[in-house]
């Protein structure tokens, strides 16, 4: 296989990696906007204020988390992105290349296979408790 051809799956791994942190960091992102939100309108009502719908909107825009997808910075392996590569840059590329789409590959068996690994505590618990017929008071 060509320098240029691995280079390629390199970037290709990356931008895979890249994704799926990307997609789970933008959900817990989401997650935390929604709450801030939440806990800002309870605010107000405690002050004994009524937010009207342009202020409601107004508050939500206020607290909008920007996400950008990241790109994949390839500087320090620029020099690998030839044709030509000896045996050793070769191997060394190639080896980079396996690495990280077995790390890819393993995040995603321990996921599917240990669907509690990504679990939150409070949320191990309250599935605990409904296993044995109790609910936990919110």
């Amino acid at each position: 296989m060509s320098g240029k051809a691995l280079f390629k799956n390199l970037v290709a791994e990356l931008e895979a990696v890249g994704e799926r942190a990307f997609a789970k960091h933008s959900k817990d992102a989401l997650k935390k906007q929604e709450a801030l939100v939440q806990y800002k309108r309870l605010q107000y009502i405690r002050l004994g204020k009524q937010l009207s719908p342009d202020e409601d909107k107004k508050l939500v825009e206020s607290v909008k988390i920007e996400m950008n997808k990241p790109t994949i910075d390839t500087k320090m392996l620029d020099h690998l992105n030839k044709e030509s590569l000896n045996k050793a840059e070769k191997d060394h590329l190639q080896n980079i290349v396996t690495f990280v789409n077995s790390q890819r590959t393993y995040v995603e068996l321990l996921e599917r296979y240990n669907p509690g690994i990504s679990m939150k505590q409070t949320d191990k618990i309250r599935k605990t408790a409904r296993r044995v017929g109790l609910e936990i008071p919110e």
